[in-house]
């Protein structure tokens, strides 16, 4: 049998996909570090869940990847 030829853009979609799936994984577990000490952060005025807001800029740049990838296949060539 012979094997096909190896595809790039399906290489690239796939690579792709794994970070968007992995970014948004880091979020899921950020929030549910969030909620498991939901008391102490609520007693506690100095503790914050997230001060910098990584969490929003990992699904801020999860989001424009995913946007700038799927217009790539909307875009029609002339």
């Amino acid at each position: 049998m012979d094997k096909p030829p190896f595809d790039p853009v399906k290489a690239c979609f796939y690579l792709i996909a794994a970070i968007l799936g992995v970014e948004c994984f880091v979020v899921v577990i950020g929030v549910l570090s969030c909620l498991y000490y939901v008391e102490t952060i609520i007693k506690d005025p100095n503790i914050v869940c997230d001060p910098k807001d990584r969490l929003s800029g990992l699904l801020t740049g999860a989001l424009a990847a995913a946007l700038a990838f799927a217009s790539g296949f909307t875009r029609k060539d002339k």
